[in-house]
């Protein structure tokens, strides 16, 4: 279950200070399948057991590397556990969980924007094999999405795009709530294989916010 979403950039080098010891960070939601938290050192190992994929690769971005090494969960957890919303002090990655034994899944963040679209932000997620067909996903892109209203009182929409033959995840989209917009012919191209690109959206006032 992925969204080509999830990368945005070249992650920088983590936290020195960051290590395996430190307390990890409680969850900023709990739902009954999963809690979402901040990223963790201790996370390195499950994060690349998850990641390491072919199925789970095949419909993210090129910046999902494949096959992924410890090597590439640790620069992600870097990138994760430094990169904030333009403006604030609030991380826009986290770790999605079992609730249970709070070990590592899956990821979910956003991209922001600038400019004229600087109230708008991107959502994007993937889990590991072993979680899909759980509703797992479903349920934390939704719980997420009202994360994000909640706590970035300027966001009026959250986009989520997605592989057109990737239909899980646009099913995931759906049962979460977001619209389906439309759809970017021929708009990707991964290992010689042309894709049409699903876009999607979730209004600040289609997502309730009380419950």
């Amino acid at each position: 279950m992925s969204s080509q979403a999830e990368s945005t950039a070249p992650p920088p080098p983590g936290p020195a200070a960051a290590i395996a010891s430190d307390p990890v960070p409680p969850p900023i939601i709990t739902t009954p399948k999963c809690i979402i938290r901040l990223h963790h050192p201790s996370d390195i190992a499950a994060m690349q057991r998850a990641a390491d994929s072919p199925a789970v690769a095949k419909y993210m971005s090129y910046r999902f590397a494949s096959p992924y090494t410890l090597e590439d969960a640790q620069r992600w957890l870097g990138f994760a556990m430094n990169f904030k919303a333009p403006g604030t002090d609030i991380l826009t990655s986290y770790a999605i969980c079992d609730p249970v034994i709070n070990t590592y899944l899956g990821g979910i963040g956003v991209k922001t924007r600038e400019d004229i679209e600087e109230n708008t932000f991107e959502v994007g997620y993937w889990i590991g094999e072993a979680s899909w067909g759980k509703g797992i996903m479903t349920e934390a892109l939704r719980a997420y999405a009202k994360w994000v209203f909640r706590t970035f009182p300027n966001v009026i929409r959250l986009e989520g795009n997605t592989f057109g033959a990737n239909e899980a995840s646009a099913k995931v989209l759906r049962n979460a709530g977001f619209v389906y917009e439309g759809t970017r012919r021929k708009a990707a191209v991964k290992h010689g294989v042309v894709y049409d690109v699903l876009m999607f959206s979730l209004l600040r006032e289609e997502c309730p916010l009380d419950n």
